[in-house]
């Protein structure tokens, strides 16, 4: 696998293991059940495996991995559960706490997630682009809640349901790939219109018709259905 894309080492190298190991995850590119190999993992990425077994366990208490002291690490499953419970704390909370960061995000970080998302419209083929638009936004607006302790809880939720959504859309036909970049970043600037406004009711209503539109677009063809069952499968 390469990593050249996302695997960027930086001052904290067992964070930026993570970071590079949760977007593949992420992505699908590290499939449910896939197991990990760290010696593997270390030799790909030109590092030792400490860490790597640090990034591990990071991933195992956020969810995302499964470690057994008997075998090696796994990508861990989803659920239809799982899925469930995730898109209804999407809809109570997100929404909300796009609400409390209107008016407290400053104008330059506001241009600048304008011309990120702009940019991936002019490449909707670009996910590594469309990943970073998306966490961005959605970080954006947690930082400004103005609670830690709801930015760190959104943070997770985000994550795991953008792994069930790029799931999703990879599983899309190839002519609709495209397509679910650019609705989806066209609501990502509906947000961001409504939070240059300093529009809380704008912005509450823009988030949820997003997430309410993301079920939508999951649905289509039997796609989530389909995805999930794949995942009790496996």
């Amino acid at each position: 696998m390469e990593w050249s894309e996302s695997f960027k080492p930086s001052c904290s190298l067992k964070d930026s293991v993570y970071d590079a190991l949760k977007t593949q995850i992420i992505l699908g590119r590290l499939q449910a059940g896939e197991q990990l190999n760290i010696a593997e993992l270390a030799k790909n990425m030109g590092i030792s495996s400490a860490p790597v077994r640090e990034a591990l366990s990071m991933l195992h208490q956020n969810g995302f991995v499964v470690l057994n002291p008997r075998k090696k690490a796994t990508v861990s499953n989803v659920l239809t559960n799982d899925y469930n419970i995730l898109m209804d704390l999407r809809q109570l909370l997100e929404p909300y706490a796009a609400k409390l960061s209107a008016k407290n995000i400053p104008d330059n970080e506001l241009q600048g997630m304008r011309k990120k998302l702009e940019a991936v419209l002019k490449n909707p083929d670009d996910m590594y682009a469309y990943v970073d638009s998306d966490l961005s936004l959605h970080d954006m607006i947690f930082q400004y809640c103005g609670s830690v302790i709801l930015a760190d809880i959104l943070r997770i939720i985000k994550e795991h349901s953008l792994r069930i959504r790029y799931c999703v859309e990879e599983m899309a036909e190839e002519s609709k790939k495209s397509e679910f970049v650019v609705e989806t970043t066209t609501e990502h600037l509906k947000i961001l219109d409504a939070l240059e406004l300093g529009d809380s009711d704008g912005v509450y209503e823009a988030m949820g018709m997003h997430i309410k539109n993301f079920l939508l677009r999951s649905k289509r063809g039997g796609i989530i259905e389909q995805f999930l069952s794949n995942r009790h499968a496996e």
